[in-house]
C-alpha cells in the first residue's frame, strides 16, 4: 500500500477528531448522539433499523443513542404508518436548533482556521478535496453498503 494513502487517511482521522471537539458546548451530546441527529435531520424520520443501517451500527446501539436523545427532548418517537411493529425516530425542534447551533460552531471554527492558516490556492484546493472526498465517500457506499472507520 502507498504510504502516502496510509498519511491521507491518518490526516483525515486527526481532521476529524480536531473538529469534533469544536461542539457547540452545554449540549452533553456524544459524538455518535450528534451523527445519529443529523442523519435523521437529513434524511427525514426513519426507523431504528434505517438508522442503524446509515450510521453501519448495530441496532442496539442505536436503541442507546435514541433512547438518550429522546430523553433530552432532542428526538420523537412515532407509529411507523408502513409497519406497526416498528416506530419512526423525528428530530424535535429542539434537537434541529441543538444540531444546528453545533454544526454552526464547527462552521466558524473551521472557516477561521482555513482563513488563518491557508493562502487563497490551498483554500481551493482544500474546497476541491472535501468535493472529491464526498465523492469517494458515496460511492465506497454504493459499491460497498457501509460507512467508514474512524480508526
Amino acid at each position: 500500500m502507498d504510504s502516502r494513502v496510509d498519511q491521507l487517511r491518518e490526516d483525515i482521522v486527526r481532521f476529524n477528531r480536531t473538529i469534533r471537539t469544536k461542539s457547540a458546548g452545554g449540549h452533553l451530546l456524544t459524538a455518535t448522539q450528534l451523527q445519529a441527529l443529523g442523519q435523521i435531520d437529513r434524511d427525514g424520520p426513519m426507523s431504528a433499523r434505517a438508522l442503524a443501517d446509515a450510521e453501519a451500527v448495530t441496532p442496539q446501539t442505536v436503541a442507546r443513542t435514541v433512547a438518550a436523545l429522546e430523553q433530552q427532548g432532542m428526538v420523537t418517537r412515532s407509529s411507523d404508518p408502513s409497519d406497526g411493529r416498528a416506530s419512526l425516530i423525528a428530530i424535535t425542534d429542539h434537537g434541529h436548533a441543538t444540531l444546528q447551533s453545533d454544526r454552526g460552531n464547527r462552521s466558524e471554527w473551521l472557516a477561521a482556521a482555513i482563513e488563518t492558516h491557508c493562502t487563497d490556492v490551498e483554500r481551493d484546493l482544500l474546497f476541491l478535496a472535501g468535493a472529491l472526498l464526498r465523492r469517494l465517500g458515496e460511492d465506497s457506499r454504493a459499491t460497498q453498503g457501509s460507512a467508514g472507520v474512524d480508526a
